[in-house]
């Protein structure tokens, strides 16, 4: 009997242990994922931003395009559809009049600001790239022509 009771104990034992740790733990379960639900550690473009970050970032942006010496002024009406992660828009240089068909991706980054990256059209022709960093009221970025690459800075127009 001596021999049989350290052999066959912690055999029988563990199965129930088991058991009795996993019913706590299974418990918490629904706890935990309450918590942790709309906890967000990073950007993610799978996760769509809120609607309010679309009404917050649309608009009439003004300002300056500039290479080397040379300042090009640029009005920029952009819309954003939060829900698709897209931008789209109508980008004018008006120095010269000539407006451009701008589309592409926006990634947000916060509720209030994210990313831009799009590319411009004259006409069925692409005439560039727009890569730039929007926040509450500014735009900040490159816009590259097959000429020159603009460091863009835009403000938003109230």
């Amino acid at each position: 009997m001596r021999g049989f009771y350290p052999d066959v104990m912690p055999r029988l034992i563990a199965p129930f242990a088991a058991l009795l740790l996993t019913l706590p733990l299974g418990a918490c379960t629904p706890i935990f994922q309450s918590l942790t639900r709309d906890l967000t550690l990073h950007p993610s473009p799978t996760v769509p931003a809120p609607q309010a970050s679309a009404d917050i970032l649309s608009g009439t942006y003004l300002g300056d395009g500039r290479v080397l010496f040379v300042t090009t002024r640029y009005r920029l009406v952009l819309n954003f559809n939060a829900g698709a992660n897209r931008a789209d828009g109508v980008l004018t240089n008006l120095d010269n009049a000539r407006a451009y068909a701008l589309t592409g991706k926006y990634l947000p980054v916060t509720a209030d600001s994210g990313s831009l990256e799009a590319e411009i059209f004259e006409g069925s022709r692409k005439a560039g790239n727009v890569v730039a960093r929007l926040s509450v009221g500014e735009l900040r970025g490159t816009l590259t022509t097959l000429a020159f690459a603009y460091d863009l800075t835009l403000k938003r127009q109230p």
